[in-house]
């Protein structure tokens, strides 16, 4: 099981440090020889072959020896756990915290605190791990340099666990807190410079958390997860605002003005999760406030333009079966599906995008995690237990899933390729 969200943040050791370097590929201070955080990684990539055999008691990628495929041959290259690439902050028994990417052969780089999402570049150099609130650094690895740096936080500012790129890769844009005026910011990083803060912008509500790119009518807007959440680093994960709290999801142009707005049909519906569908619409998914038994709907679509936040098609009782919590939404590129998860009903739900109908929930114990492959019709599903699974982007079927003997996987996973 994965830390309680009522856990506060690991703490930070003396050797993180931050960058504002100019040179990209040399971050100051830092080095193979000097740096020992980069010795950590190092001397943990060797051991990774001993994490690799008590994968289900087989080399980490051999399908051929205890890996249970539900159709191998129907399935054929979706059902191949050697086509994965993905990253995920992950906590491990025996090294604590750490940003994983497994390929075809996983590494893993100490965070000493615990991640929330990873982000990656466009142009798969980088990789950067985000901190859970109220956690105050970033987490980076060149790829191609195998370096790594900490970058701290503004002073006034803390993290939301999330971030992403711009399309040209040159920008990093993470949620932040700017927590004495209780007041959500967008945060841009110059990669060129190091991740170094250029300035940031208003995210036109309170608590942001998981932002996503979405084309509109020919226009590029960040769309904005306001969860309305207040909080403040001297009562770490405890929520101030919750009789008053005024979620949200907002839409930026990229001068950083609203473009859009819209609002949950109740205030205590926190807006926390979302993903970009390939028709244009923002899917969300919402963590409730309230009594778990009067839990609303928890999944809606929208398009800037709308008036109103559009509502799945389900059962008014399956949300408070779901225990009024959602941790990941993800919608595939192709197939006509979006997967959602629930992990403390340990249920992994498919919706159809185009309708809004449920098609299928399955089981599977602390599912968080989830990501979409770019092209073939498969999602990855990861488990605070330390299992991952695949499952068919159409209609919901298992694929095969494998289990991380001492790997606890974080809230969300993402495509890295």
């Amino acid at each position: 099981m994965r830390s309680s969200d009522n856990e506060t943040s690991g703490l930070l050791l003396s050797d993180n440090r931050s960058t504002q370097s100019s040179e990209i590929n040399a971050p100051t201070g830092l080095s193979a020889s000097s740096d020992p955080g980069r010795r950590r990684f190092l001397l943990q990539s060797a051991s990774l072959a001993g994490l690799a055999v008590s994968v289900s008691g087989c080399t980490l990628f051999n399908t051929s020896s205890n890996t249970t495929l539900t159709d191998p041959a129907a399935s054929g290259n979706i059902a191949d756990p050697a086509s994965i690439r993905l990253a995920s902050s992950v906590k491990t028994e025996t090294m604590g915290h750490q940003l994983l990417q497994l390929q075809q052969s996983p590494q893993m780089l100490p965070s000493q605190w615990r991640g929330h999402q990873v982000a990656m570049s466009p142009d798969g150099r980088y990789l950067v791990s985000v901190a859970r609130r109220p956690g105050r650094q970033l987490l980076v690895q060149d790829l191609s340099t195998q370096r790594h740096w900490f970058v701290n936080a503004n002073e006034g500012r803390h993290f939301y666990g999330h971030g992403i790129f711009s399309a040209d890769g040159s920008l990093l844009y993470c949620p932040e807190n700017d927590y004495d005026n209780a007041e959500g910011k967008i945060g841009i990083y110059s990669v060129h410079q190091g991740f170094k803060k250029l300035k940031e912008w208003s995210s036109y509500g309170t608590g942001p958390h998981q932002i996503a790119w979405l084309k509109h009518q020919g226009d590029t807007l960040l769309v904005v997860a306001n969860g309305g959440i207040e909080t403040h680093p001297d009562y770490p994960r405890i929520k101030l605002n919750l009789d008053i709290m005024q979620p949200n999801i907002s839409y930026l142009n990229l001068e950083g003005q609203l473009a859009d707005q819209a609002t949950p049909p109740h205030h205590q519906l926190s807006l926390r999760h979302l993903d970009t569908s390939s028709d244009g619409r923002v899917w969300v998914g919402a963590q409730y406030q309230g009594e778990i038994y009067e839990s609303p709907n928890l999944v809606y679509n929208h398009a800037p333009g709308e008036s109103d936040l559009t509502a799945v098609k389900a059962e008014d009782a399956l949300w408070p079966g779901l225990k009024a919590y959602i941790a990941s939404v993800s919608c595939h590129s192709t197939a006509d599906s979006v997967c959602v998860t629930a992990p403390r009903d340990n249920k992994v739900t498919f919706w159809q995008r185009s309708s809004g109908q449920m098609i299928r929930t399955m089981s599977l114990a602390d599912c968080a995690g989830v990501c979409a492959h770019p092209i073939l019709p498969v999602y990855y599903v990861s488990s605070g237990d330390g299992t991952l699974a695949a499952f068919d982007a159409n209609n919901g079927d298992l694929l095969w899933q494998k289990q991380f003997e001492g790997i606890h996987w974080d809230n969300h996973l993402t495509w890295a390729s």
